[in-house]
């Protein structure tokens, strides 16, 4: 929520709008919110520009308990763009890679640094033509 409030105005410059679908409060992770933030942040920035025209972000919460290593919690980022061809998809997290003009190729290498230092994983997902689905799951601090 603070990531998209920090963004309102990106947001609406880009003319983006952004949807959260929560079924109940993520359960607590143990991470750093800033660094948590600054993932989301990027994801969210990445996702406008590559939305030239405007565009729509769904972001989705939800809990999995099903397979190993305990219950994580997992953030999905997904945008109306142009999704990432097939041929980029194994490298949109390597440092450096970038097929933006002005863009340093590191945004998402340090998004997948942030979240594997919190002991999870960041994924991509896309179809060329419906948009890119970003995936950060951590997992749940045990109580």
């Amino acid at each position: 929520d603070a990531a998209v409030e920090l963004l309102e105005h990106r947001l609406k410059s880009y003319d983006v709008t952004v949807s959260i679908d929560r079924i109940e409060p993520l359960p607590t992770v143990q991470a750093d919110a800033e660094q948590l933030k600054e993932v989301l942040v990027n994801l969210m920035v990445n996702a406008c520009e590559a939305m030239e025209e405007g565009g729509h972000i769904l972001i989705q919460e939800r809990v999995d308990r099903a397979g190993p290593g305990g219950a994580k919690a997992v953030v999905r980022v997904s945008d109306s763009g142009p999704g990432i061809p097939q041929t980029h998809l194994g490298k949109v997290l390597q440092p450096f890679y970038s097929t933006k003009e002005e863009g340093t190729g590191l945004g998402l290498s340090i998004a997948q640094r942030i979240v594997t230092e919190h002991g999870g994983r960041l994924k991509v997902e896309s179809v060329e033509g419906r948009g890119a689905t970003f995936i950060v799951v951590l997992p749940v601090k045990e109580s």
